[in-house]
C-alpha cells in the first residue's frame, strides 16, 4: 500500500507541474490551503473548465487560469491586463470551517467577463458541488458525494465512492465506477454509466444514446433519440423509454421479473423463458419470467426491443 501511495503522489505532482510552472505567467494564480480531511467543495466558474483530483489529507491546491473578454469595457489590453492583476492577487477562494468556497467574485462587473479555468487537488474525503456555465468538468477519485452541472460542456467523472448528480444542458456525460446512486441528465449528448455499488439510477437525455452498466437498484432511463444499452440486476422497478431507437437490456441468467414492453415500430425478442399474458402480438408483449417479480417496463416509438 506504501508504494500504490507514493506512486499516487507523484503521479499527481507529474500532473500538475504543468500548471504550476504557470504560475510565473501574468494570469494564473497558485494558492495552497491546510484544509480538514473531511471538506465540502464549492467551485463554480461562469465560462471556464474545472478538474479535480485526489491527493494527500490535510491540505488543497488550487490552480486558477484568468481570461477576460476583451470586447465591451474592457476592449484595451492594459483594461483588461488590471482585471487579471486584480483576480489574480485576489484569488476567488474562501475556507470557513469545512466548507472550501472557489469561485465566487463579488464585483459584477469582473465577475460578467472573467473566465477562470481551475485545476484543483483536494483530500480524498471531500464532498464535490462542481459548476461550470460554459466549459468542461473532470472529477477523479473523490470517494464522498459529488455533484457536477455544466450549461454547456462535457462531464467526465470516474471512480467515485459515493453518489453522483450529473447534469449538462448540451454536452455529453460519462461517469465510471460510481458506488451509489446516480442522477444524470443533459438536453444533447450521450450517456455512460457504470456502476460498482448498488443505488437507485435516473438518467435522461433529450437527443444521445446511453450505456449503463452494472446496474443494481431501480431504473428510470429515458431517451428523446438514441439507442439504450442496460445490464444489470433490478432491486426495484425498471423503467425504460426511447423516443426513437432501439432498447437492449441484459439480466442474470436466473432473473425474475414481469415484463411489459411495446414498441411502435420494431420487434420485440426476449432470451429468458416467458409465461405470456393477454394477446400475443409482435408490438407489444406482457408476461412473467420465472413466475414474475420487478417491473421491467419498456417503451420506444421506434425501434427493436430485446431482452437478454
Amino acid at each position: 500500500m506504501k508504494t500504490i501511495h507514493a506512486l499516487r503522489i507523484l503521479v499527481l505532482s507529474s500532473l500538475l507541474l504543468p500548471a504550476l510552472s504557470a504560475a510565473d505567467s501574468h494570469n494564473t494564480f497558485v494558492e495552497e490551503l491546510s484544509v480538514p480531511d473531511a471538506l465540502h467543495l464549492e467551485v463554480n466558474t461562469g465560462s471556464g473548465s474545472i478538474d479535480i483530483d485526489t491527493g494527500p489529507g490535510g491540505s488543497v491546491s488550487v490552480v486558477g487560469k484568468v481570461k477576460v473578454n476583451r470586447g465591451g469595457l474592457f476592449r484595451r489590453a492594459g483594461d483588461a491586463d488590471e482585471i487579471i492583476q486584480h483576480v489574480v492577487e485576489n484569488p476567488p477562494i474562501e475556507l470557513s470551517g469545512d466548507t472550501l468556497t472557489i469561485g465566487h467574485i463579488e464585483d459584477r462587473s469582473i465577475r460578467r467577463r472573467v473566465s477562470i479555468s481551475y485545476t484543483i487537488v483536494v483530500p480524498e474525503d471531500t464532498a464535490v458541488n462542481a459548476k461550470a456555465g460554459s466549459g468542461s468538468i473532470e472529477i477523479n477519485d473523490v470517494r464522498a458525494r459529488v455533484e457536477a452541472r455544466s450549461g454547456s460542456g462535457r462531464l467526465r467523472l470516474s471512480n467515485i465512492g459515493s453518489s453522483v448528480t450529473a447534469k449538462a444542458g448540451s454536452g455529453s456525460i460519462r461517469a465510471e465506477g460510481v458506488a451509489g446512486t446516480f442522477t444524470g441528465s443533459t438536453g444533447s449528448g450521450s450517456i455512460y454509466m457504470s456502476q460498482t455499488a448498488p443505488g437507485d439510477v435516473k438518467v435522461s437525455t433529450g437527443s444521445g444514446g446511453m450505456e449503463l452498466t452494472g446496474i443494481v437498484g431501480a431504473l428510470k432511463a429515458s431517451a428523446g433519440s438514441g439507442r439504450i444499452k442496460v445490464d444489470g440486476r433490478q432491486e426495484g422497478e425498471w423503467k425504460i423509454g426511447a423516443g426513437s431507437g432501439s432498447v437492449r437490456v441484459r439480466l442474470p441468467d436466473d432473473a425474475a421479473f414481469t415484463l411489459d414492453a411495446e414498441t411502435g415500430s420494431g420487434g420485440i425478442d426476449i432470451d429468458h423463458p416467458l409465461t405470456i399474458e393477454g394477446k400475443i402480438s409482435r408490438r407489444h408483449v406482457r408476461g412473467d419470467v420465472r413466475g414474475g417479480g420487478h417491473l421491467l417496463r419498456i417503451d420506444t416509438g421506434s425501434g427493436g426491443v430485446r431482452i437478454e
